[in-house]
């Protein structure tokens, strides 16, 4: 039996429809996206109008050797995944890190990524919370 580890916080494992897989989708995404960043990371996205959302995890090897760089990649796919739920889903996204992110914790990588769906538009809004 082979398991995926990929955390989507309380839904369990990720499926691969939410995961940019191909070089072709992730070439599409760097072509065509907008780009928001901060201290530690780059959020590449295009906001699409399928309802299908697709989220991809590029980590340079600036960042260090293969240790280094998927242990980063499992701390910022966890955080992405726990806030699952506020992100629109009609959006093609990409993670980049800069080297300032190396040693980063998690609750700062959280945040950051949250700062990035905030300043790039993608909140999604509840209509409970409208109401």
């Amino acid at each position: 039996m082979i398991r995926h580890f990929f955390p989507v916080g309380k839904e369990g494992i990720l499926r691969r429809e939410y995961s940019l897989r191909r070089n072709k989708e992730f070439r599409y995404v760097y072509r065509r996206g907008k780009s928001v960043s901060d201290k530690y990371f780059v959020l590449i996205y295009i906001k699409t109008k399928t309802p299908h959302l697709k989220v991809g995890f590029s980590v340079s090897k600036k960042i260090g050797n293969a240790v280094h760089r998927n242990k980063l990649k499992r701390r910022m796919k966890e955080a992405f995944f726990s806030m699952l739920n506020e992100v629109s889903k009609k959006s093609l996204i990409v993670f980049v890190p800069k080297e300032s992110a190396r040693n980063l914790e998690y609750t700062l990588i959280k945040e950051s990524l949250a700062k990035l769906i905030r300043k790039a538009g993608l909140v999604e809004i509840d209509n409970e919370t409208r109401a």
